[in-house]
Order: structure tokens, then sequence, then C-alpha cells
């Protein structure tokens, strides 16, 4: 409501979190670099997002924000940067392939992070539901409509329902952390 305040409690820091101490916490100089700081120490699942761009030829890119939304109606959501080169086929298709990888499929996530133009070189590629460009090996598949599109600053948050999807394999998610690819293992 428009007007009214909020307070929000200041929570006491707890003097010890897991090997960090309250002396051990120091901001950084700006926003942008704990920003930065905080954000490569998270660790994020790794999926490659494809789909086709107008004149109908196959783009896709490497996402470390894929996250599940809402169970009804089934939606999840990514972000992205509005100047990467699939941006203008996100903003303007209708459907997409979500491929979630597994350790196994660092080349892939490698291969759809680097050139736009040699993403799809050299992967068996199938077509998949609607058309869309499937790769082969993920261990995991989701297709999807795009319902929504959120810009804000230089990113845009995409969100999905989920029209089908599946599981092809086991192995250990791949995870994005600290600029470098990762195995998620069990702990204990």
């Amino acid at each position: 409501m428009l007007g009214r305040r909020c307070w929000v409690e200041r929570v006491p820091v707890p003097s010890r979190v897991e090997g960090m101490t309250t002396s051990s916490y120091s901001p950084t100089d700006s926003a942008r670099d704990g920003f930065l700081e905080v954000f490569r120490r998270y660790g994020a699942g790794v999926s490659i997002v494809t789909l086709r761009k107008p004149s109908g030829e196959p783009t896709g890119f490497t996402a470390t924000s894929l996250a599940s939304l809402s169970l009804l109606p089934p939606r999840a959501t990514f972000n992205m940067s509005i100047m990467a080169s699939s941006w203008p086929a996100i903003s303007s298709g209708e459907s997409l392939l979500i491929h979630t990888l597994s350790a196994a499929n660092r080349n892939l996530a490698e291969q759809f992070a680097g050139d736009a133009g040699q993403r799809f070189d050299g992967l068996d590629i199938h077509e998949g539901p609607d058309g869309l460009p499937l790769v082969a090996g993920a261990s995991g598949y989701l297709h999807a409509k795009i319902v929504e599109r959120y810009v804000t600053g230089d990113a845009a948050t995409v969100v999905v329902e989920i029209l089908s999807g599946g599981v092809a394999s086991e192995d250990p998610a791949l995870v994005y952390q600290h600029q470098d690819y990762r195995a998620a293992t069990e702990l204990g």
C-alpha cells in the first residue's frame, strides 16, 4: 500500500557462523564489488537454453539462473542479458527447450557460453518439440512456452510455463561456482 511504512527489526549477527565471525565480515567499498564477490561464491546449477531465431536458425546459451517458480501451473524462470546474442529470439519467441546439465556435460556448458556462431558446431542436434533444437546428452529436458519477460537494467527475467519434460541421466548436477564448473556431490 502506498504511504504505509514498514519497519525491519535488526537481528544481531551471530558471533560464529560456519567459520565466519563478526570480525571477519568486512563489506566491500562498493555495492558492485560486494555483489560480484558474493555471487562468485554462490553455486548455481547449469543449463542450456535453445530456441530458434525468427530466421529459423538455432540459437542458445548457457544459463546459471534457472529456478522453479510454481507447480500449479508448472513454471520456471531464468535471467539473461538483454545484450546477449540470443535475446532477440527470446524477446520475440514463443517456446524454447531447457537442457539441464550433469557434470559430464561441462563441454556443453562451455560451448554454449562461448562464441555465438559456434555453439552448435559438432554437436548431435535433433528436432525437438515445436521444431526446437534438442542437444543430445543433457541430463534432463524441459519444453516450455514463454509467458512473461521482465526487463530490468541490462538484464531480463524470463518466465516460462513447462509443457513437458523428463530426466535422461542420474549423474551429479553441474554447478557453476567461483568462476568455474564443479560437480554437485552428496554431503555426509
